[in-house]
């Protein structure tokens, strides 16, 4: 009985496959020789929205399964704090500003199995460059009671990092001193990848997909400079890394072609 209901299951799944296949034929809803497509990270749960505008990637189909592509990212973020400090009826203001770029740009092939198919898995390779680049600048008061008593202003400036604020010590005069290590350190990176994936058209010039690869990456992290009051206080030297394993996309692929 389990035999003949896993037969009658089998060939139902046959039969969709072929009449799926028949009816993309018939009207041709997937891209094939000459097309374009465009696509963006799709992510339903994101607290940030649904549709992430900070990566994209465009391809060209050279022909029905050979597939160029093109990536792109960008990400940008600024942040500024502000924060109340009574020194003895002093009142100030502490801030700190922080900010980073992130810019990549890669390109790769892909290999489509079945380019007549709802369903269409594919092998692909591809490389990325990715550069980071952090600065940060924070203005704080301290109380100084030698040699002259009062609020003094100093202004610490981090090139290539944003500072940990983890504080490690107590100087002679009673203020904390920090570690300013890597947080939102700046790199360059280089990625290389085999990727695995399949795109599934949902309707005639929409699509969805996910993609799963395993490859290195190369990351060179920058030497950061701290300054405070514009006199050179530490230097973090050059550091690099290098990772190699899976990777996946949590977002789904959405796109368009034409």
């Amino acid at each position: 009985m389990k035999l003949k209901a896993t037969i009658i299951l089998a060939v139902l799944f046959t039969a969709f496959l072929t009449n799926a296949q028949e009816e993309n034929k018939k009207n041709n809803i997937s891209p094939s020789k000459g097309s374009f497509s465009f696509e963006v990270d799709f992510l339903p749960f994101s607290n940030s929205g649904p549709i992430n505008l900070n990566a994209f990637r465009g391809r060209y189909f050279l022909s029905d399964k050979l597939v160029l592509n093109l990536n792109f990212n960008f990400d940008s973020k600024k942040q500024h704090y502000e924060s109340p400090s009574s020194y003895q009826n002093y009142l100030v203001f502490d801030t700190e500003d922080g900010r980073f770029t992130v810019f990549g740009l890669g390109s790769g092939l892909e290999y489509h199995f079945l380019p007549e198919s709802r369903i269409s898995p594919y092998i692909g390779v591809n490389a990325t460059y990715e550069m980071k680049r952090s600065s940060y600048e924070s203005i704080d008061h301290v109380y100084n009671s030698y040699p002259v008593s009062g609020v003094i202003q100093r202004k610490t400036e981090v090139e290539n990092a944003w500072p940990g604020m983890m504080i490690i010590g107590i100087d002679q005069f009673g203020n904390p001193v920090y570690s300013y290590m890597s947080d939102e350190r700046a790199y360059n990176s280089i990625k290389a990848n085999v990727v695995l994936g399949a795109d599934i058209y949902i309707i005639k010039h929409l699509y969805m997909g996910f993609e799963l690869g395993m490859g290195l990456d190369s990351k060179n992290y920058k030497e950061v400079v701290i300054k405070v009051d514009g006199n050179l206080d530490t230097k973090y030297p050059k550091a690099s890394d290098l990772t190699f394993g899976l990777n996946f996309n949590n977002a789904l692929r959405l796109g368009i072609w034409f």
